[in-house]
């Protein structure tokens, strides 16, 4: 068997070559939907799904790495900056200059001649000259980028597929122009993909209403446990590892539905495990409860929303010694803000907790009094606020439903980072 690091098998920053896995979808898979679709390329496909859920991984994987041409929305300004940068990746020069060269040459003859003579003799001569002059007349012809009609002529019917990731995060002011300049380059044969988060799926319809009937919608949703659980299975099996069930499936769950962090947990459990490549000889190995969580914990330490969640345990400025405090369980005090944040980070991990929930969890909790209904509210409230403050164009981690009443966590890592960052039991420590 050829050598393999665990950095080759468990890849969260980068395709999984040798642990991807296609989720089935009823009697449908997602990449089912993908192939089909490349064989009509005159649609744009559009793929939609959660934050970290596998959008682009799905793509890649279908229509190949070598193939997949990623222009981030972020990066486009102008309806001509998107093809700009597809030519950046096909190594387009901006302009190309060809230069021509023309030679003339001139040439003069010229005769002489003479004859000297004495009576009875006579000597003559002639002598002949030739001049030539040479012109070198040199022109230059500079062409430039022709755009989109530039990448029609490129990519048209070829393999190649140009996913546009983020399409909201273009200025709403150039959406309708570069939705239309899309559904030219489909119908002229360059495939075409669009990549965003669910609420955003249909941005690039909207900015353009007869694009409908013309897209073919790809819907992912959060990974399943039993999904999660191939890409552990899948791994350790190459590298040589048998590891007990009940540490794979706490992973799983852990991972909150999403296959980058599964990846990323799994690797943290090679290292933990002194795991670099595949072992000559097989290994089976049962975790403890003390290694399950050092392994979550420095996975932790790769997910970084320490401004993020000191804004949220803050809450609003306040008078000092306004706010009431709780006493929890574990000895640790906080005010409502800590206190509600504390809740959501505890078991079981959701992505969406109702006001039910959660009011069920600050009374196991809190020891003695839980905070009242109209502090939870006020609180959640403030999160949602306080979130969108940091928000990136995706949306914010972390909102507040007022009319469904629940508090949803768009972001799985947010989750994560919640539950095994200890950021949360560090801020009640200082309390006390």
């Amino acid at each position: 068997m050829p050598r393999l690091s665990s950095a080759e098998v468990f890849t969260p920053t980068s395709f999984p070559t040798h642990t991807y896995v296609e989720r089935a979808v009823g009697s449908a898979h997602h990449e089912r939907l993908l192939r089909e679709w490349m064989r009509q390329s005159t649609q744009i496909a559009s793929v939609s799904g959660p934050s970290k859920a596998g959008k682009t991984v799905l793509v890649q994987h279908v229509v190949g790495e070598d193939n997949l041409i990623t222009v981030s929305g972020a990066s486009v300004r102008t309806p001509d900056q998107l093809w700009d940068r597809v030519l950046d990746w096909w190594g387009e020069p901006h302009a190309t200059t060809a230069l021509t060269s023309d030679t003339a040459t001139d040439t003069h003859n010229r005769e002489h001649g003479a004859s000297i003579g004495v009576a009875g003799t006579g000597v003559s001569g002639r002598a002949t000259s030739i001049a030539a002059n040479a012109h070198l007349e040199t022109s230059s012809a500079t062409a430039n980028r022709r755009g989109l009609p530039q990448v029609v002529g490129e990519l048209a019917y070829s393999p190649y597929t140009i996913l546009l990731d983020d399409f909201h995060y273009i200025p709403p002011a150039i959406q309708s122009d570069v939705a239309q300049q899309l559904k030219d380059a489909a119908s002229r044969g360059v495939r075409i993909c669009v990549a965003s988060v669910p609420h955003r799926a249909d941005n690039v319809v909207l900015a353009l209403p007869e694009l409908r009937g013309r897209v073919l919608a790809v819907d992912l949703d959060y990974w399943s446990r039993k999904d999660l659980l191939e890409i552990p299975r899948r791994g350790i099996k190459l590298l040589g590892l048998e590891v007990d069930d009940a540490t794979l499936q706490l992973f799983a769950r852990e991972a909150a539905g999403s296959p980058q962090l599964m990846q990323s947990i799994c690797l943290w459990m090679c290292n933990h495990l002194g795991v670099r490549e595949n072992l000559e000889q097989p290994r089976a190995v049962q975790l403890d409860e003390l290694s399950r969580k050092e392994i979550l914990f420095l996975t932790s330490c790769t997910v970084d929303f320490r401004s993020l969640v000191r804004a949220l345990i803050s809450g609003p400025r306040s008078r000092t010694g306004e706010r009431r405090s709780y006493v929890h369980t574990d000895g640790r005090v906080g005010d409502v803000y800590l206190t509600v944040m504390r809740a959501l980070a505890m078991d079981p991990p959701l992505l969406s907790v109702d006001y039910s929930e959660l009011t069920q969890r600050l009374e196991t909790l809190c020891k003695g009094a839980a905070p009242d209904g109209a502090s939870v509210t006020r609180a959640c409230v403030t999160f949602g606020q306080i979130a969108s403050t940091f928000a990136p164009p995706t949306g914010p981690s972390l909102e507040w439903d007022e009319h469904a009443q629940v508090l949803v966590i768009p972001d799985p890592y947010l989750l994560f980072y919640l539950r095994w960052s200890v950021a949360l039991e560090r801020e009640a420590d200082a309390l006390m």
